[in-house]
């Protein structure tokens, strides 16, 4: 009796002594959800003539874009625009709890055809950037401003993918400037708002072009893919991830 006393005294001891070990170790620190921000391109079916690895490579098939978007759907994912994201690192707004960026790069006539009716139908949202040299009938693979107008007034974001659709690391700096206030220009006429997301053409960027994006009266800008690490402080180089033809499972490209 007297043993099963003390052995019960002793359990005792022992619990409470790791009761306090385990409060005096620092606790792991939580780390922030990084909203996902993804790159489309081409969403098209394959094409009859064999096609070039580089065109292959931005080209997603309708069937695997709607596998994707079933995804976000069974997952709790919720598509907002990069302005909205924008305005949460700027200002505190609030976003949904899983959200995600869904991004269209050059205004190809197949993410009107292809992809925006399946946006539709799941009720989600995405943001189109814009070559605005290209809307003019002369390239017809690309959107006219008539499809861009419907996306704009269907709760899809337009944004700029400058004038010409130039690496801007690359050409002379006072080509530079107007790449940026031309395409803001000739879209705010168009859709009859301010335009205040941008991405830039091949990822080309550097400081002095993000010194020109905020200057030419952007929000926030889109850069290229790397490991997920954004806010305020690069609100003019957003990373993002490729979600075209990427050799990884979708479910490791939002994570």
């Amino acid at each position: 009796m007297k043993k099963a006393f003390l052995a019960g005294i002793a359990i005792m001891a022992l619990a409470v002594a790791s009761s306090c070990v385990a409060a005096a170790l620092p606790k792991k620190p939580q780390v922030a959800y990084q909203v996902p921000i993804l790159v489309y391109h081409n969403v098209a079916p394959a094409p009859a003539k064999k096609e070039s690895a580089m065109t292959k490579h931005y080209r997603i098939t309708p069937e695997n874009f709607e596998a994707q978007m079933q995804y976000l759907k069974e997952n709790d994912y919720t598509p907002i625009t990069l302005n909205a994201l924008a305005s949460h690192y700027l200002q505190g707004t609030s976003i949904p709890a899983k959200a995600i960026v869904l991004t269209f790069d050059d205004g190809w006539k197949s993410q009107y055809t292809y992809a925006y009716p399946i946006l539709k139908k799941f009720g989600y949202t995405a943001s189109f950037y814009i070559i605005t040299s290209y809307p003019t009938g002369k390239y017809p693979a690309y959107m006219g401003w008539d499809q861009i107008r419907d996306l704009d007034k269907n709760g899809m974001e337009i944004g700029s993918h400058t004038v010409h659709h130039v690496n801007l690391a690359r050409i002379p700096v006072a080509q530079v400037a107007p790449e940026l206030t031309d395409s803001k220009a000739t879209l705010e006429k168009e859709l009859g708002h301010a335009i205040t997301t941008f991405v830039y053409p091949e990822y080309g960027q550097n400081a002095m072009v993000q010194a020109a994006v905020k200057s030419a009266g952007y929000l926030a800008a889109r850069a290229g893919w790397s490991r997920l690490s954004n806010g305020a402080s690069t609100i003019f180089a957003l990373k993002s991830r490729e979600a075209v033809n990427n050799p990884n499972p979708f479910s490791t490209v939002v994570q």
